[in-house]
C-alpha cells in the first residue's frame, strides 16, 4: 500500500572533521537531505514542513556540525575524559584535548557518509511525531566536486562567537582562481593539492615554532615532530598535537579571509602575473575573495 513522505532537500549544511585511519584528520562539508514517512495526522499532514525542517536541522547542527567525529570501534581511537588520541596508517600521531561538546564518537571502525545518516535517522526519529515512522537521511556533495579542484581543511578561530572557535572542525570546499574574466584550473589544482589535508594554525596559538621547520603561509611537507597548538575560547581550553608536516602556518587567525588572502600571496610566490582574484569558500555556500593587479599588493593585507 503506497504510503505518503515528506522530503527536505539540502536544507542544511553539514560541516565538520573526523579522523581517517589512512590519512588522519581530514574536513568534510555535505548537503543534507531528508525524507519521512509515516501516516497523515488529524490535520491530514504527515508533518509541518516548518517543523520538519527546524527539528531536524537543530539535530543537525547541535549534535554534528563543526565537531570532531570520532569511530568508536576503530582500534587507532583511544578517548578518555575528553583526552583523544588516534594513530594512523601513515604513522601520523594527534592528540586532542577539548570540551565533550567538541566531539561526538558514533558506532563503527570509519566514519562515513553511511554512518552517519544511520545515526541521524534513528536518533531524529525519537524526536518527531508517533505518526513518523520512518526517517531516511542522506548526505551530497556539490557536483562540481567531480569535475573542479577542492580540499579538505581543518581549523580552529579562539575568536569566534560560536563553534567555529573548536579547534578540529573542518570544511571541504572548492577554490577558485580568475585572471581576469577566465578561471584557471591548473592554479586551482596546485592551490588545492597544497591546502588537502591541512591544519591552519594561527602563530600565537603554537607553542613550540622553535622546535620547529615551519615557515608562515608554506606547507613543509618534510617537516619532522609535532605542532602543539592551544588556546583559551569562550567554550573552554583548546590543545592539540598534530603532525608539523601537515600545518600551514599564518600570522593572524585563520579564518577564511586570511585563508583567501594567503592564496592570492601564494599565487604571486608561484611566479603568477597579471590580475588575480581569488575566491575562497568555507564550506558549500559562502566564503571569501581577494582581487589585486599586478603591483598592487600590499603587505599589510596579510
Amino acid at each position: 500500500m503506497p504510503r505518503p513522505s515528506l522530503f527536505l532537500n539540502d536544507f542544511t549544511v553539514l560541516d565538520f572533521a573526523f579522523f581517517s585511519s589512512e590519512r588522519g584528520l581530514l574536513g568534510e562539508s555535505f548537503f543534507v537531505c531528508a525524507e519521512l514517512f509515516g501516516s497523515l495526522d488529524h490535520k491530514d499532514f504527515l508533518l509541518d514542513f516548518s517543523l520538519a525542517k527546524k527539528t531536524l536541522k537543530a539535530l543537525v547542527d547541535e549534535c554534528l556540525d563543526h565537531k570532531l567525529l570520532l569511530p568508536e570501534d576503530a582500534s587507532s581511537l583511544r578517548s578518555k575524559n575528553s583526552v583523544i588520541e588516534w594513530l594512523a596508517e601513515d604513522g601520523s600521531e594527534w592528540t586532542y584535548r577539548c570540551p565533550s561538546s567538541a566531539f561526538l564518537a558514533l558506532p563503527g571502525k570509519e566514519i562515513s557518509s553511511q554512518s552517519i545518516e544511520k545515526w541521524l535517522s534513528a536518533k531524529a526519529l525519537a524526536s518527531l511525531p508517533k505518526n513518523v515512522s520512518e526517517v531516511r537521511f542522506s548526505l551530497r556533495s556539490p557536483q562540481r566536486f567531480q569535475g573542479e579542484a577542492s580540499f579538505r581543511y581543518t581549523h580552529g578561530l579562539r575568536f569566534h562567537e560560536g563553534n567555529c572557535q573548536r579547534l578540529m572542525h573542518g570544511h571541504r570546499n572548492p577554490i577558485e582562481v580568475w585572471l581576469g574574466d577566465l578561471r584557471s584550473p591548473i592554479w586551482e589544482a596546485r592551490l588545492a593539492a597544497e591546502w588537502d589535508g591541512a591544519h591552519f594554525v594561527a602563530l600565537p596559538t603554537l607553542k613550540n615554532r622553535g622546535e620547529l621547520d615551519l615557515v608562515l603561509g608554506e606547507r613543509r611537507w618534510q617537516a619532522s615532530g609535532s605542532a602543539i597548538v592551544a588556546y583559551e575560547g569562550s567554550q573552554g581550553s583548546f590543545s592539540a598535537s598534530i603532525p608539523a608536516s601537515r600545518v600551514i602556518l599564518t600570522e593572524r587567525e585563520p579564518s577564511i579571509e586570511t585563508m583567501s588572502a594567503l592564496a592570492l600571496k601564494r599565487l604571486r610566490s608561484w611566479g603568477l602575473q597579471g590580475r588575480v582574484r581569488v575566491l575562497a569558500y568555507e564550506g558549500l555556500n559562502k566564503g571569501a575573495s581577494m582581487d589585486a593587479a599586478e603591483g598592487l599588493f600590499a603587505e599589510e593585507n596579510f
